[in-house]
């Protein structure tokens, strides 16, 4: 009993040193590194990050993602890449010209050029481009347009 004990608590702890290390975005499954701020759909219970949204699979920080995106269109007029970007990664603290220029070459089209965020293919796009902006290479569009199909 006692040396299942001590290997369960070794392994916690292995797991725990590993994901100190991994990126915070794919820890929290929050591929948008999306701040604190509202009640989202697919919050974990288990919050460990007292400035990030932690989600309880990826799909779900997507989603919260899409949402943010298309209320930037809908409510607050933001059409082109660099509005949008803008907004969700301000200059304070971010290379927000590079951001916007990387999504919009990956996404194809100008940082000033306007886009449908209603289009969920656009959307998908516009979503893993910044996904790899903000914790890299890690997750496909597929995963992308998962948040999308929830938003």
């Amino acid at each position: 009993m006692r040396v299942h004990l001590l290997i369960l608590l070794l392994l916690a702890g292995v797991i725990y040193l590993m994901s100190r290390h991994t990126v915070r975005g794919i820890r929290n499954n929050n591929p948008l590194n999306i701040r604190k701020g509202n009640d989202w759909q697919g919050e974990s219970i288990l919050n460990t990050d007292s400035e990030f949204e932690v989600f309880k699979h990826h799909k779900f920080g997507f989603r919260a993602g899409a949402r943010i995106l298309r209320n930037y269109q809908r409510l607050h007029g933001l059409n082109t890449l660099a509005e949008i970007i803008n907004r969700f990664a301000p200059p304070v603290e971010n290379d927000t010209k590079n951001y916007a220029q990387f999504v919009a070459k990956k996404v194809g089209v100008g940082v000033h050029e306007s886009i449908n965020l209603l289009d969920d293919e656009r959307l998908a796009d516009v979503l893993h481009a910044m996904s790899i902006m903000e914790v890299g290479r890690h997750y496909s569009r597929a995963d992308a347009m998962q948040g999308v199909k929830l938003a």
